[in-house]
């Protein structure tokens, strides 16, 4: 019965989730450095206005890469690092800067599922999954799941999914078998570059050791505290680092996806407190929407993440790490 309600509730819930066009502003930002302003999400695209470092700036609608923002002749778009990260004009009715909540969970079927770069048979295709993959996904339309690839949508026929399951936001009526919220990330496998095979390594670690994991009421986490040292003794090995002066390799290097990939979840509940984020310089990592992320591996620097579970009961993590998606859900936890 409680899974029936929860399904009834989402349902009621969809007109309000997707982050396309609105008709009037949603948030206010800052402009970093004076732009351009497109007529499409495309650089090559007319030029429809033009602003300038430390304006604020009326924002429409947020894509992963792009913004969509109010020029004197209507609105047009701009790269999304160009703003430093806004605020919603209306708290109650709007997510916060960035935030999407994702409405199902999908599992790829027996013969897997491409996610592609079009809602359309053909469409050039951005990763194979492989059968058993479990995928958020933000909306559905036409027999098409969307979900968030790196910083583009893609999109997966609902066809090659063997399931399909609500997201239970309303935790009064979840239970331990509907996620109250979930996000999916992309990497690369099967690279003999040592950099990313090692990453690849490191998150499989790293979810190995998150997966289950049952946070109390009232309970705070310390994410370096908890996982790391990120060194061999725990199974990790070299890959990439946000280092001074650029990329490198070091100890447990992609541990910062998970991390990265948890805070996403994170920003879902509002019930989780996130005492301190920081993310991987001016704009964030590729493999995320811009300034999405959330670094960890220095808490000597402040490069941790820290939060706590402010709801009256108790939270368990589900941590996959599935041949290229980085699959995290959190669930209620009814029973101990």
């Amino acid at each position: 019965m409680k899974k029936l309600l929860c399904l009834l509730l989402l349902l009621t819930l969809l007109p309000a989730l997707p982050a396309f066009a609105e008709t009037k502003p949603l948030y206010t930002a800052i402009s970093k450095i004076s732009a351009p302003v497109y007529a499409e999400m495309d650089k090559e695209s007319a030029q429809v206005g033009r602003f300038n470092p430390g304006v604020s700036i009326d924002v429409y609608a947020i894509y992963p890469d792009w913004l969509q923002i109010g020029v004197s002749s209507g609105t047009g778009y701009i790269p999304r690092h160009y703003l430093y990260a806004g605020k919603a004009i209306d708290k109650e009715n709007t997510p916060p800067w960035g935030v999407v909540f994702y409405q199902y969970v999908g599992c790829a079927g027996d013969n897997g599922a491409d996610i592609l770069t079009a809602p359309m048979a053909g469409s050039e295709s951005l990763i194979h999954l492989d059968p058993g993959t479990r995928v958020s996904v933000m909306d559905l339309e036409n027999g098409w799941a969307r979900v968030v690839y790196y910083r583009q949508y893609g999109y997966i026929d609902t066809n090659l999914l063997s399931e399909l399951l609500p997201v239970c936001s309303n935790t009064d009526v979840a239970t331990d078998r509907a996620p109250i919220a979930t996000f999916t990330s992309y990497y690369v496998t099967d690279s003999e570059d040592e950099g990313v095979s090692g990453k690849e390594i490191n998150i499989g670690v790293n979810c190995a050791d998150m997966n289950g994991m049952i946070l109390d009421a009232g309970e705070y986490m310390d994410y370096d505290a908890h996982f790391g040292p990120y060194g061999p003794l725990k199974n990790y090995v070299k890959g990439p680092v946000l280092l001074e002066g650029g990329w490198g390799l070091g100890p447990g290097g992609g541990v910062c996806q998970v991390s990265s990939t948890l805070y996403n979840v994170l920003l879902q509940l509002p019930g989780i407190n996130i005492v301190h984020a920081q993310p991987h310089g001016a704009s964030g990592v590729a493999y995320l929407p811009v300034d999405m992320d959330a670094a960890v591996g220095n808490a000597a620097h402040s490069v941790d993440m820290m939060f706590r579970n402010e709801y009256d009961f108790p939270i368990r993590l589900e941590a996959l790490a599935q041949h290229g998606a980085l699959f995290i859900a959190i669930y209620r936890v009814t029973e101990q």
